[in-house]
């Protein structure tokens, strides 16, 4: 699909008196666009908001294959460095593969003490079994249908690649093993947000997510939305919590409050 201006990476910097840094990670196959009323939402309260656009993404299905799962990862990280040397401990949020992400990031020793809080939305952390022969039949097999979308708002429609590159699904399938590997190193607090229906991730990976980190964990219910939940119906009450989360979790610049 044709993907807009809403698809390119988006910041909010500036504020005389910020809240604090917060740095949002999309998901597969998706882009910016996905996350941009949250990123808004959020900027509006007074956060320096960072949201990059991923390797591979926003471009073509043919430049995702090429891309490895260190290399999404490393954008986000490199993000979450620079802004942190501006603002101190900051917030991470996610959708999806970019809720593992988030979660990565907190579990990363080169980033204790500069990551305060997480909000992960529907958080991939599994695969169904064929995708383990991803990387086999990637020679033979190059795309699968894509995974866009999954919306339950009439009228919404994300910006994603209509095909998989079955190369970068074999990618996706090693981070999400790291991340729930190394989910017992995820010590800060958690806002772990989950669809009642999804059709992209299956609601029990939020149960893997919950039980395997040692923070503190609150979570909340998306119960008339999809996979794309900042994008449905549920989106308000997710940046109305997020915000209230990140309040009390994230010390402000300074130690103001």
């Amino acid at each position: 699909m044709a993907f807009s201006e809403l698809s390119r990476p988006w910041r909010a910097r500036g504020h005389s008196n910020p809240r604090g840094g917060l740095l949002l990670c999309h998901g597969f196959t998706g882009s910016p666009q996905s996350l941009r009323p949250w990123a808004e939402d959020h900027a509006a309260r007074g956060w320096e908001v960072e949201l990059p656009l991923l390797p591979g993404h926003g471009t073509s299905e043919r430049e995702l294959a090429g891309t490895r799962w260190q290399d999404w990862y490393g954008a986000v990280r490199d993000a979450a460095l620079e802004l942190s040397c501006e603002q101190g401990p900051i917030a991470v949020g996610g959708l999806s593969m970019g809720g593992a992400l988030a979660l990565a990031l907190a579990q990363d020793p080169r980033l204790h003490g500069r990551i305060a809080a997480v909000v992960a939305v529907n958080p991939g952390m599994t695969l169904p079994p064929a995708a383990r022969v991803a990387g086999l039949i990637a020679p033979v097999v190059r795309t699968l249908p894509g995974i866009g979308s999954d919306i339950a708002r009439p009228g919404e429609q994300e910006e994603a690649y209509g095909r998989l590159p079955v190369r970068a699904v074999a990618q996706l399938r090693r981070l999400f093993t790291r991340t729930r590997a190394g989910l017992g190193a995820v010590e800060v607090p958690l806002l772990l947000a989950t669809s009642a229906v999804d059709h992209t991730v299956p609601p029990t990976d939020s149960d893997v997510v919950a039980a395997g980190v040692r923070g503190p964990l609150e979570r909340l219910a998306l119960p008339r939305s999809h996979h794309l939940a900042t994008l449905d119906h549920d989106a308000e009450l997710l940046f109305e919590t997020s915000a209230r989360f990140l309040d009390a979790h994230v010390p402000a610049p300074g130690g103001r409050r």
